[in-house]
């Protein structure tokens, strides 16, 4: 969105920085190398490609050629119990949450929530329709008790 990406913060491990349920957006396509200690970045689990983590940089490594980052939940006690090679960083935290989006986001996803995105409004147009027809019918009925307007006489 606008040139930055979207995450819903499913886990606790940065409270209270980031909250459970929170929308964060992201800046993707960074340099790895701008990135500093203390900086927030989403990047792709090194033990699984499938999942993305939010976490704050404590410590940048220069290994040979090789970019790494020692990341650490804030709520967390203990660092990760890996390094965070700089091709698998995503994007940087841009410092702009919504809070509670992300729950809903989330809801959406699943076969519940999708029917209820579809049926309630659905569910509102037709209601609506209804009220405007009944409406529409009680005019045309008093119109005719009334009779036709006498006014000439």
């Amino acid at each position: 969105m606008f040139g930055h990406e979207m995450y819903v913060v499913l886990s606790g491990s940065m409270v209270p920085t980031l909250q459970v349920g929170s929308v964060i957006f992201d800046t993707p396509h960074i340099n790895p190398v701008t990135l500093k200690t203390g900086e927030i970045i989403t990047f792709k689990a090194p033990y699984t490609q499938n999942m993305l983590i939010t976490h704050r940089i404590v410590q940048v490594i220069h290994r040979g050629n090789q970019l790494l980052f020692h990341t650490k939940g804030d709520a967390n006690k203990v660092s990760d119990f890996f390094l965070v090679p700089s091709q698998n960083v995503v994007a940087q935290y841009d410092n702009f949450t919504v809070p509670y989006v992300g729950y809903y986001l989330e809801f959406v996803k699943t076969k519940l929530g999708m029917a209820l995105t579809l049926i309630i409004p659905g569910a509102l147009l037709i209601i609506s329709q209804m009220i405007s027809l009944t409406r529409s019918l009680r005019k045309e009925l008093r119109a005719k008790e009334v009779g036709p307007n006498r006014s000439e006489v």
